[in-house]
């Protein structure tokens, strides 16, 4: 039986993404748990991207097709439109795992008290999709050392982040999701995680690829919004480095060593 209490805002973010949005809302289309609203900020696609999302308007509760300054200047749009209980956020390309992940998760925030933050699990899929990799969340605690799970495995109170006025900082061009979470975590009272696998995520991405704008980022956010000591945060991005390099170069023995197989 589909849970009517809770109710979802799914946010897709995209730019001429003919060659990704169709799966993208199918993931969601095919959910069992239909208690949501569904948003798409356009960028002003020059594709077939807006003739794709209209194929699915019954599924759609809002289009919003216009120029913006970025990826997290589109999300911050979703968040103002958001009126659900929860928001997640299933970019282009990105989807959901399998067809249960809402009716799981909405069955566990009644279970659960309607936790604050929820988080899971992901599956990253390989640039060529011939491969998927589990990748296990960290616990939230973690947020010192960097993203403990992607983006795309959380769940956040849309009353919150409103009641708080959060949005993602448009200074930050690459790691303004981290900066929104480690601002978010600090109003949660109660966190739930779950064992599943929330989203599919293919690997590759602009954090992966400019590591070094990446790291002045990520150590502004240490220092600013976690308030942690530069020896620290030295430490951290020294480990992250060497993982990125061995990622990079080494995608197979990184993926063998970080990932079970999914």
């Amino acid at each position: 039986m589909k849970n009517k209490k809770i109710r979802f805002s799914i946010v897709t973010i995209v730019y001429n993404g003919e060659n990704c949005i169709k799966k993208t809302i199918e993931s969601l289309v095919n959910q069992t748990y239909g208690n949501y609203e569904y948003i798409i900020v356009d960028g002003l696609s020059k594709d077939s991207t807006l003739n794709i999302c209209h194929q699915y308007k019954d599924n759609i509760s809002k289009i919003i097709s216009e120029p913006d300054k970025g990826l997290y200047d589109a999300m911050n749009k979703g968040i103002e439109n958001a009126t659900g209980d929860y928001i997640i956020f299933i970019n282009c390309d990105d989807t959901f795992y399998d067809e249960l992940v809402l009716e799981k998760v909405a069955q566990a925030i009644d279970v659960n008290n309607h936790p604050d933050f929820i988080y899971g699990d992901a599956v990253e899929v390989s640039e060529d999709e011939s491969k998927q990799f589990l990748k296990r969340s960290r616990n939230h605690k973690m947020i010192w050392y960097g993203m403990f799970t992607h983006h795309q495995a959380m769940f956040y109170k849309v009353d919150i982040i409103k009641e708080y006025n959060l949005r993602y900082d448009l200074q930050y061009k690459i790691a303004a999701d981290y900066a929104l979470t480690a601002n978010y975590l600090k109003y949660c009272k109660s966190f739930l995680y779950l064992d599943i696998v929330f989203c599919g995520f293919k690997q590759g991405g602009v954090s992966s690829v400019n590591t070094d704008k990446t790291a002045l980022e990520l150590y502004d956010i240490k220092t600013n919004i976690l308030g942690l000591h530069k020896i620290q945060i030295f430490f951290i991005l020294t480990v992250q480095k060497i993982l990125n390099f061995i990622r990079k170069k080494f995608t197979g023995l990184y993926n063998l060593l970080r990932f079970k197989n999914a």
